[in-house]
């Protein structure tokens, strides 16, 4: 027997149970002869509780171990041997200490309990090996006839009225030994009941029968016989072998074979229960009562011939039997006419699915078929007599007419049809329905339907398509579906001569986003993003998400394609105006639109590709912007693919430079730093500024390592010239690109930069525009504390350029202010500065930080700045960008002067 999860190990002793359960009864014999041979005393009382309490320990360990389907009854027969073997125990205690026995104790509550639970363990092997689950409430009838009548005549037999009768004893006392009796003739009523209804009781089943009918002999005996004394011992070994044999019942011995089989046939379906003579005879036994207390009377000296009425109680008794057994042949023929309805409808359901009707030749449906109502809401609707099309909707109403029609010109041929009905809750079913003619079954001659609710199938196969053509997380149309549409408006419009036209839309700075938020936050940002977009588009125009952050709308049905795509393409410029807000925070993003119109020779592909061209035309030319396609822009496009190309293996083949701007103190006009900036040497088109190629490795991402090694060799050559030139402490200003603070790294790298080239953190400023500050404000405040910890300097570049800067700008570790050359451009009088650049400077020395005006180019503008206190500048009036060597140089011949003087002739 395999070991179940949460039992008892299965050995005991050494012994396993299944294996050893004879040799336990045995032992438990040999203890029961013991008591007989020395009955009294101490050896016998402890014999008795040996077999007892270990039948009871052993009953219970064995119940465990049996299966979970079968554990509980068992578990309560072990439970009632148990309690009896405690109680003898709690019993022969008090005895031993008052040594008088007791009238009554806490040892009858567990005496009475036993009883309890032996009914209910042979109840529930009943059920166990009755008609499944249901309830058998004929055999708890039987059983309860039977135990009144055993109650009325114990009760007569033992004179239980006389006990309470009885004023020398007190009233738990009554109640305790009256109790005896009853239980005991209930629990002889359930066993009856168990032996009459198994004919075949098996091993088990005869120990335990056998057990209890030890019992109740010796209890019987107990209450019958006036003085039982001189067989205490006797009744001692009735209890006694009455816990033996029922504990032995509860060993398993069954093979695991012989269980698997057992349980394969409990599972298997059962015929109906046929009532025996037994039990009709079990369930009138109450009428041979007035007879059976007549005649106890009579021979107790009671003057009362009980002849007459136990006649009558017998042939009262004979009577009933006869009728109630013609009652039960009645009842079976009835079943029999049961079963064989039943096998029609079993020969039916054979071809079903989940619901069957059975339509005669006029259409009429002539069954009843709750399954079908419940599937259209309809319960409690018979569905007999109606007329079988009325079940679908109106629209399929022909198609399923005609199936029908076809269905009764054959025989036994099966057709599949799925129909649409609806629900009585307004929502569309779809029934899958498999008709055969059983025209020529004898018990059936009809159509048969099988109906089938397929409506989830459906839903899936509506849902799988709208997947296929539709982006799974705004819901928009996908590029294959955009693209189709495109197609489809061209060849309407080249039938009325109208045009199309198509908007491509990227989003500005989206992959900041997903670098620094996560690409859930970016989801989020793609969902609002197509809401807002079909916002402001008209109804019949089509939007769509062509993957990433790139959106296309599709707008026809227009005189007028091109000024409608300029309306739409504002309307979604202001929706984008507005703060997203993800995860309580705000971010404010932009988009770059493209428009292209097309024409008699256009394309869904040559119009996205154009649109496309358009859309990055806005982007290189300032973002937050639209602008229309021009055939010029093609070229322009196929420029930028080529330098984007390039630009891959650009920082591995070395085609980077850096050259380096003075920084000057305007007061003293000392070079006090230098700002880094990028140029790449093209192999065949010579030096690209960073305007051209800056944006381009800001869209594909390689702005990043391109950012690393300008931190590196600045750094590297910052440090070279603090060292040769100690008396100087320079500076060195190194720009940061909206990638580089979104990305995680960049705290990382300005440390690595910093430690391999042993330039002096402090000396390290790092310059980012407002538009990377405001772009996510949240996320840079965050990164420039984190690189704030490592004492480098952080400048805000082009100040005064940007939007809703000043708003953030307290929350910024910020130590400088780069004003940009704009404003700087705007002075051309000393004595007249413009109020832009007054109020710069003046918020400058507010917040406490340091000016550094950019792009200084005439000597009045140099007096200006130094006028209002401006303390550092940079310019082509005192250096153009100086390559390393140029810069050496420089610092050189400052070496022995202090004053530079001016780089250029003054404009």
């Amino acid at each position: 027997m395999s070991a179940q999860a949460g039992t008892v190990p299965p050995d005991i002793f050494g012994m396993k149970l299944g294996q050893r359960g004879t040799w336990l009864l045995v032992a438990l014999v040999v203890l029961c002869a013991v008591h007989v041979r020395y009955p009294v005393g101490v050896l016998g009382d402890v014999s008795y509780m040996m077999v007892t309490v270990g039948a009871g320990i052993v009953a219970m360990l064995a119940a465990r171990r049996r299966p979970p389907g079968e554990r509980y009854a068992w578990l309560w027969i072990a439970s009632g041997v148990l309690l009896a073997g405690i109680g003898d125990v709690i019993y022969t205690v008090i005895y031993w200490m008052r040594d008088v026995r007791p009238d009554a104790s806490v040892a009858d509550v567990l005496y009475l309990a036993s009883y309890v639970a032996l009914a209910l363990g042979l109840l529930g092997i009943l059920g166990m090996h009755g008609s499944g689950q249901k309830l058998d409430i004929d055999g708890l009838i039987d059983m309860s006839s039977f135990a009144i009548f055993s109650i009325l005549v114990i009760s007569q037999i033992t004179n239980v009225g006389e006990i309470f009768a009885d004023d020398s004893i007190s009233r738990t006392v009554q109640i305790v030994w009256a109790a005896y009796p009853v239980l005991d003739a209930a629990l002889l009523a359930v066993l009856v009941r168990s032996i009459i209804s198994r004919k075949r009781l098996g091993t088990n089943g005869v120990l335990i029968s056998a057990g209890i009918a030890c019992w109740l002999a010796a209890d019987f005996t107990t209450l019958l016989i006036a003085d039982a004394t001189q067989y205490t011992a006797w009744m001692d070994v009735g209890w006694m072998l009455g816990a033996a044999l029922m504990g032995a019942a509860v060993i398993d011995r069954r093979s695991d074979e012989e269980r698997d089989a057992e349980v394969e046939q409990a599972s298997a379906p059962r015929p109906p229960v046929r009532v025996g003579g037994a039990r009709v005879l079990m369930s009138l036994s109450p009428l041979v009562v007035p007879g059976a207390i007549a005649t106890w009377s009579y021979f107790n000296g009671h003057n009362l011939n009980p002849v007459p009425l136990f006649i009558a109680s017998v042939v009262l008794v004979l009577l009933a039997f006869a009728r109630s057994t013609r009652l039960v042949r009645a009842r079976d023929l009835q079943e029999a006419k049961l079963g064989q309805s039943e096998r029609y409808y079993q020969a039916l359901a054979d071809n079903s699915a989940d619901a069957v009707i059975v339509i005669d030749a006029d259409g009429k449906v002539i069954n009843s078929s709750p399954h079908l109502t419940e599937m259209l809401g309809k319960h409690g609707l018979d569905t007999s007599g109606i007329d079988a099309i009325e079940l679908i909707e109106p629209v399929e109403r022909d198609r399923f007419s005609a199936a029908l029609d076809r269905m009764r010109a054959t025989n036994s041929v099966v057709k599949e049809i799925e129909v649409l009905a609806s629900h009585t809750d307004g929502s569309p079913r779809w029934f899958g329905m498999r008709i055969v003619n059983l025209a020529g079954e004898p018990a059936v001659k009809a159509l048969v339907v099988n109906i089938h609710d397929v409506t989830d199938r459906k839903r899936a196969e509506e849902e799988l398509t709208h997947r296929a053509f539709h982006d799974s997380l705004t819901g928009l149309a996908n590029r294959a579906l955009f693209h189709d549409r495109v197609e489809h408006a061209l060849q309407r419009n080249s039938r009325t001569g109208a045009d199309i036209a198509v908007v491509y839309l990227d989003v500005d700075g989206f992959k900041t986003v997903n670098d620094s938020r996560g690409h859930e936050s970016g989801d989020l940002v793609l969902r609002e993003i197509a809401n807002r977009l079909l916002s402001a588009v008209r109804s019949s125009d089509t939007v769509a998400r062509l993957g990433g952050d790139e959106f296309a709308i599709l707008i026809e049905q227009t005189t007028r394609p091109l000024d409608e795509a300029a309306t739409i393409a504002d309307r979604v410029l202001q929706a984008m105006t507005a703060p997203l807000h993800i995860d309580d925070q705000q971010i404010v993003l932009s988009a770059s639109l493209g428009i292209a119109v097309g024409d008699s020779e256009s394309t869904a592909s040559s119009m996205l590709r154009d649109a496309d061209v358009a859309m990055y035309r806005a982007k290189t030319t300032g973002r937050a912007k639209w602008t229309v396609y021009d055939p010029e822009m093609r070229a322009a496009a196929v420029d930028r693919l080529e330098l984007e190309t390039d630009l891959v293996d650009a920082l591995a083949n070395d085609q980077f430079r850096l050259v380096y701007q003075p920084i000057i103190e305007l007061e003293s006009e000392r070079v006090v730093g230098f700002e880094a900036l990028l140029r790449w040497h093209h192999p065949t088109r010579g030096v690209i500024e960073p305007g051209t190629f800056i944006p381009i490795a800001e869209d594909n991402g390689s702005i990043v390592p391109i950012g690393e090694w300008v931190l590196q060799e600045a750094c590297r050559t910052g440090a070279a010239w603090q060292k040769r030139y100690p008396d100087r402490f320079l500076s060195m200003a190194v720009n940061l690109s909206t990638r580089q603070i979104a990305s995680p790294d960049i705290v990382e790298h300005v440390q690595t930069a910093i430690r391999e080239s042993g330039f002096a953190a402090g000396s390290l400023v790092l310059e980012m525009t407002e538009t990377v500050l405001v772009h996510d404000a949240e996320m840079a405040a965050e990164r420039l504390h984190e690189l704030r910890a490592l004492d480098v300097k952080l400048a805000i570049d082009d100040f005064g350029t940007g939007y809703s800067s000043l708003s953030y700008l307290r929350q910024f570790p910020v130590d400088i202010l780069k004003i940009d050359r704009s404003f700087i451009n705007s002075i051309t009088d000393r004595n007249q500065i413009p109020a832009i650049v007054r109020g710069l400077l003046d918020l400058g020395k507010t917040l406490k930080l340091e000016t550094v005006a950019e792009g200084i180019e005439l000597g009045v503008q140099r007096d200006s700045l130094r006028d209002q206190a401006c303390e550092f500048g940079q310019g082509f009036l005192f250096a153009r960008p100086l390559s390393s060597a140029d810069a050496d140089d420089l610092l050189e011949r400052l070496a022995s002067s202090e004053r530079l003087v001016a780089i250029g002739t003054e404009r």
